[in-house]
């Protein structure tokens, strides 16, 4: 890490600069960050005693980038991440960037073998819309879509709990879900709505692209108006004396369910087309 000089202490301009950026913290989410070639990461600081095969990754993207980075002692770092585990990197990006809904819908039609679409109704936490988006990029979901308005947007805390995931993933900031769903509809969406109280069990749908998961909130699931708008309510089978799933475990599951159906691998039974 000699490459990199110590800065002296930072002038108020610097201070001001930093104030108007956000904070991702920790090895993977900033190397993602870089990897992701979104341009997002403004500035990159380590620990002066930091190194590693992963650093030198950093080190290497950041200057091909030509994103400063900079050496600093611990208490910086500490102070910077706000007590959070670190891992000596951190790195300032600005306002993330959402994808509009048209520009979705049209990659869509573009990509035939594209992924089902993700729509999230009300995901208030952090770690489960991190977890969730993290499942939808592994299982080649093509966007997720969220409210803008009483759900949580792209963070810093959402970034580390994607494991850096969201920076791989178009994600669409809408202001009325339900009307999203009736305008997916229009595009020729199937609309899967996950409902612990569904007739519908999750194998027994032939899930025929294009298509769209909705999840409801952790604490009331879909809306009434965002479960009558879908097209089909579909639950998991479980034996167990809780009867319900962490809505970001649901959704791996759910998620890799109508991908392994819409890949050509055989359902149990049933269809999920309209007559």
């Amino acid at each position: 890490m000699r490459d990199w000089p110590v800065k002296a202490a930072d002038t108020e301009q610097q201070r001001a600069s930093r104030a108007s950026m956000q904070v991702i913290y920790g090895l993977n989410p900033v190397l993602e960050g870089l990897r992701s070639g979104a341009g997002v990461i403004k500035t990159i600081f380590l620990s002066s005693n930091r190194h590693g095969p992963r650093v030198e990754e950093i080190t290497k993207l950041a200057r091909e980038q030509k994103i400063p980075v900079t050496c600093r002692e611990g208490a910086f770092m500490d102070r910077l991440a706000a007590g959070n585990r670190h891992q000596g990197v951190l790195a300032l990006f600005g306002d993330f960037t959402y994808h509009s809904l048209d520009s979705i819908i049209q990659n869509s039609k573009a990509d035939l073998a594209g992924g089902p679409l993700l729509v999230l109704d009300s995901i208030t936490d952090p770690q489960n819309l991190g977890s969730l988006v993290r499942s939808a990029h592994c299982f080649g979901v093509s966007a997720v879509i969220i409210p803008r308005d009483r759900a949580a947007g792209v963070t810093p805390a959402v970034i580390r709990a994607s494991a850096g995931s969201v920076l791989h993933t178009p994600v669409c900031r809408v202001v009325n879900i339900a009307r999203t769903i009736e305008q997916l509809k229009e595009a020729g969406y199937w609309i899967f709505g996950a409902d612990a109280s569904a007739e519908n069990d999750c194998r027994e749908l032939e899930y025929e692209p294009p298509s769209a998961l909705v999840l409801g909130s952790e604490g009331t699931g879909l809306r009434a108006l965002v479960r009558r708008k879908c097209d089909y309510l579909v639950r998991i089978p479980m034996k167990g004396v809780v009867d319900s799933l962490n809505v970001a475990v649901a959704g791996g599951i759910l998620l890799y369910e109508i991908t392994r159906v819409a890949a050509g691998k055989p359902s149990r039974a049933g269809t999920a087309r309209k007559s």
